[in-house]
């Protein structure tokens, strides 16, 4: 509905989202009041050129946009409607709150290079700096626009901002500290702000988050990471070996027990003569150290994956240790033995050594 002119210019029952407003009409009556409140400031433009800016106050305007000029250069000069027109423009200066929320690819972590979908929300501050630098820049030559319009541009634009650069970042980094993350991210775009007439005041990214497919997979990462996560897998790893040889019998889980705690299976030995524990009827297992499977002992390749019990040098013969000397490294393996007298087999790989 048009409003109604008359001698009193203001920004008439703004909305609490409302940023820019056109006053209506252009010609202006003689000694028009303007009214400008303290958090805005009012904007004159005339033939496409800026005028002047008017702060908060009561104003008296003079221009030469009088009826009895208007009315004379309309008869001589045959003008349709006044040349003279006053474009007023009202740009409120107070704070303003807003939302934000996107959906982008990001890295998933500096060692986990794949890109997983990133899903942030969050909030925003921000207030108009430089009314003249924000006309020019955000309106331009825009000769309709709304307070809805502009509204909805804040919000496509500092949409359009963060996914570029929260893109920059690796989720990991924002999903586990989200204070940095905010920190970081609004120093990075509040030059932006800057260069459209604009002060970000405050940025907060309130939630992070990722598809559940993608979120169980990188945990797991996560956890794996940290010195703990090392050791749980460690221990679930000598768990299930552990499980293998209890559920083996006689010599197989002596067999076992020797790729697991080869200490242990040399005294094993020592004490019964040099032969394998658990009876000669009964053909020994070892656990394979790629893949878990039980192989008869000795063994060239896994039944299961095709892999050798353990990478030893090419050697045609085993060396033999001096008379009354003991090796101090096993010449299969490469493992310390650390041993005052040599053993029969290598603790570790179970290569004859006399």
């Amino acid at each position: 509905m048009a409003e109604k002119k008359t001698n009193v210019v203001e920004w008439a029952n703004p909305g609490p989202d409302d940023i820019v407003y056109r006053y209506e009409h252009s010609d202006l009556r003689t000694l028009t009041s303007l009214t400008v409140r303290e958090w805005e400031v009012a904007i004159f433009m005339r033939d496409g050129q800026l005028l002047d800016v008017f702060g908060a106050g009561r104003h008296t305007i003079t221009t030469a946009n009088l009826p009895i000029l208007t009315k004379a250069f309309r008869v001589l000069l045959g003008y349709k409607e006044t040349p003279f027109k006053v474009d007023i423009i009202f740009v409120a200066t107070k704070m303003f709150p807003g939302k934000w929320g996107i959906r982008t690819m990001v890295k998933a972590d500096p060692g986990y290079p794949i890109q997983i979908p990133l899903m942030a929300n969050g909030e925003y501050q921000f207030r108009i700096r430089d009314p003249i630098v924000f006309l020019t820049q955000i309106l331009g030559g825009q000769s309709n626009f709304s307070a809805g319009g502009v509204s909805n541009f804040m919000r496509s634009f500092m949409n359009e901002q963060l996914m570029q650069q929260l893109s920059k970042q690796c989720f990991t980094d924002v999903y586990t500290n989200l204070e940095k993350a905010s920190t970081v991210s609004m120093v990075s775009i509040a030059e932006y702000f800057t260069q459209r007439g604009m002060e970000l005041l405050a940025f907060k990214i309130a939630n992070a988050d990722t598809e559940e497919a993608y979120r169980k997979d990188l945990n797991m990462y996560i956890r794996q990471q940290t010195q703990a996560g090392k050791e749980l897998r460690n221990a679930e790893v000598m768990e299930r070996m552990a499980d293998g040889i209890g559920n083996s019998q006689g010599g197989a889980s002596i067999g076992a027990g020797m790729m697991l705690f080869p200490q242990m299976y040399q005294g094993m030995m020592n004490q019964q003569g040099g032969q394998p524990p658990g009876g000669g009827n009964q053909q020994p297992k070892v656990i394979c150290p790629h893949c878990g499977s039980l192989n008869d002992y000795p063994y060239k390749f896994c039944k299961e994956c095709g892999k050798p019990p353990v990478a030893a040098p090419a050697t045609a013969a085993a060396p033999v240790a001096a008379s009354g000397k003991a090796f101090s490294r096993c010449p299969y393996c490469g493992e310390e033995l650390n041993l005052p007298k040599t053993p029969k087999f290598c603790p570790y790989c179970a290569e004859p050594l006399s």
